[in-house]
């Protein structure tokens, strides 16, 4: 739901495997202190899960700082 929402408001993102990929695993833990997904860092913000109202609030963060 995340990938998809991020998509289809223009926003470009990373997606990491952490099935896959160990050191992007420990990264998720250490940012987040979780092992669920998603995990969704910005504006020095660190979401888990997908809260649609709270993920705008983040974003307009991200829109605010561009036009800087």
């Amino acid at each position: 739901m995340a990938k998809e929402f991020l998509s289809q408001k223009g926003y470009k993102f990373t997606d990491y495997d952490v099935t896959k990929d160990r050191a992007a695993l420990d990264e998720m833990v250490k940012i987040s202190g979780a092992r669920s997904v998603p995990v969704i860092a910005a504006c020095n913000e660190v979401m888990v899960g997908f809260e649609r109202n709270r993920l705008e609030q983040m974003l307009s963060c991200i829109k605010q700082r561009s036009e800087v």
